[in-house]
């Protein structure tokens, strides 16, 4: 099994293919606060390799929070945005790293840490949208979501191998201003089953400009408008 999780990793991991010409969603940086504090930020890219059905989608980014560091890529394929591998990596106070693929409605998962490796295996539903704990530019597929008419949709939760339901509420327009500019943005509030509600501010591309997590005092915001 460990054997076969490597394998499929190297093979489509957080690389798009060379075939098809490859397209920039969006790039750049998060400053990120806390209590009102900046304390780290979040550079990231979103790139897309071919259309339609054969399209492949890569999402690539790193969060640095005082001494504690996160990389996450994510692998998404086709229209819909399917999910196909995630590879997260935490150094810091809680060092390990997650590697996964997803074959039809199951995760395979591989978790190594200090304490040794684990395997496990869960059930993904159709249309899941991945969300690592503080990584802004995930919330760029629940926007695009959004964007299909979905109201709610399960969310992956990386770090604890698992899946829960959220309710997605498109909560009308505000202005967004980000490194000396101003926009006017869609804001959505995302409450998934048993956890903290998020607000997000995305573009007319579903660009993430914005994220809020009241309950931690925790903001996400462009450090330049893209």
């Amino acid at each position: 099994m460990k054997r076969t999780l490597l394998g499929v990793m190297a093979a489509v991991c957080m690389t798009a293919p060379a075939a098809g010409q490859t397209v920039r969603l969006d790039e750049g940086t998060f400053r990120i606060l806390v209590n009102g504090r900046e304390v780290g930020t979040e550079t990231f890219s979103l790139r897309q390799n071919g259309t339609g059905s054969d399209a492949v989608l890569i999402a690539q980014g790193r969060v640095v929070l005082d001494s504690n560091e996160t990389t996450a890529n994510v692998q998404l394929a086709g229209t819909g945005l399917r999910l196909v591998a995630y590879d997260v990596e935490l150094s810091g106070a809680d060092s390990r790293r997650i590697r996964a693929s997803v074959s039809g409605s199951r995760a395979s998962a591989r978790t190594l840490s200090a304490a040794g490796e684990t395997m496990k295996e869960y059930l993904v539903s159709d249309g899941a949208v991945l969300l690592d704990d503080g990584v802004a530019h995930h919330y760029y597929m629940i926007a695009k979501r959004v964007d299909a008419g979905a109201t709610s949709t399960p969310i992956l939760i990386p770090r604890e191998s698992r899946q829960v339901q959220a309710t997605i509420t498109v909560a009308g327009s505000e202005s967004v201003s980000a490194g000396g500019s101003t926009v006017t943005a869609r804001r959505i509030v995302v409450q998934p089953a048993g956890g903290d509600t998020r607000t997000v501010w995305v573009d007319s591309e579903s660009r993430v400009l914005r994220v809020e997590i009241p309950a931690r005092n925790y903001v996400a915001v462009r450090a330049a408008l893209p």
